[in-house]
């Protein structure tokens, strides 16, 4: 099961990262096209679903990748992955670290709600298992 380590929270990354490079939150947001308090609700957590267009354009500004930011670097204490999701949150970042199954089109995580995620997020986990066996 992904630990809470692997989400050291997204949020704490982004306001760590935006600290590191000395670029305030209303410079952020303005190079965004978002209000200060979004950045800050990021930043907090209490927005779990950041739209992929403006997390990609989010870590360009921070000089960093999705994958770094979603924690999935050689650092990560916790690469593993579950069984199954329980979480959207934990399913949001999962489906963020495969930018091949965005570049074919396969979802918009904008437009789908928790039970969507969720249920999206494990079937892209059952295909993965299924294909591991395949190949071990």
């Amino acid at each position: 099961m992904l630990g809470v380590v692997f989400y050291m929270k997204l949020g704490e990354r982004l306001k760590a990262k935006r600290k590191e490079k000395n670029i305030s939150a209303e410079s952020l947001a303005k190079q965004l096209g978002l209000s200060v308090s979004t950045i800050y609700r990021y930043e907090d957590s209490s927005i779990l679903k950041i739209p992929v267009s403006t997390f990609e354009k989010m870590c360009s500004i921070l000089e960093t990748t999705p994958a770094k930011m979603m924690g999935n670097s050689p650092e990560s204490e916790d690469n593993t992955l579950p069984d199954t999701f329980n979480d959207p949150k934990e399913a949001m970042e999962f489906l963020l670290k495969l930018p091949t199954i965005a570049a074919y089109g396969g979802y918009n995580p904008e437009k789908m709600d928790d039970e969507t995620m969720l249920a999206f997020a494990n079937e892209i986990l059952q295909q993965l298992q299924l294909v591991s066996y395949k190949y071990k």
